[in-house]
């Protein structure tokens, strides 16, 4: 009796370990769709530094900006750049100075200085930011040639060069006092 009942023991045993064996594992499928969203640039004006003329030297007047922001969400590592066109500085009429003055874009620089890459983004080494004179034609001001996802930032320095012979800023009301500012309107797009 003692070897039947080791027998059917091994027996009972070996008929659980195929019944594991052969039942099939549980599966799912688990799927989640993954859109591109956009690619953005968020800029900052500067305050420019104001200047006195002389008659004699060209005067520079710089400044900076608070830090931009470049987004690429897309999710395609294409290529994109940011542009920038700008109008000429000009300083309004005012109640006695009737002549609208002006000053070339064409002096201003933007220098966007080193891409920060940000937490989790592409690194930035195939990003160019190099320094840009002002045109109003827009120009590729920085670049990437891809794969760069994510996103970046820069804190640009601005610089913007006044002949000798330019105008001064023309008076608001009256010939003393508060002036209209030399103004110009800088344009960004990014694509």
């Amino acid at each position: 009796m003692r070897k039947s009942t080791k027998f059917l023991g091994a027996i009972a045993g070996a008929g659980l370990l195929l019944t594991v064996a052969v039942t099939p594992a549980m599966a799912d499928v688990v799927n989640s769709t993954v859109s591109g969203g956009a690619l953005s640039v968020t800029t900052a004006a500067p305050a420019l530094s104001a200047v006195t003329l002389d008659g004699i030297t060209t005067q520079t007047s710089t400044g900076t900006s608070a830090a931009w922001s470049i987004t690429d969400a897309r999710g395609t590592g294409a290529a994109w750049a940011v542009s920038a066109s700008a109008t000429d500085f000009t300083s309004a009429v005012g109640s006695v100075d009737t002549v609208l003055r002006t000053i070339a874009v064409t002096g201003l620089t933007i220098t966007p200085g080193t891409v920060t890459a940000g937490t989790g983004a592409d690194a930035a080494t195939s990003i160019t930011a190099p320094a840009l004179a002002m045109s109003t034609t827009s120009q590729a001001l920085i670049s990437a040639t891809g794969p760069n996802k994510g996103t970046y930032s820069v804190a640009p320095s601005f610089s913007l060069a006044i002949p000798a012979n330019a105008y001064r800023s023309n008076y608001i009301t009256g010939s003393t006092g508060a002036m209209n500012p030399y103004t110009s309107t800088i344009t960004y797009t990014i694509a």
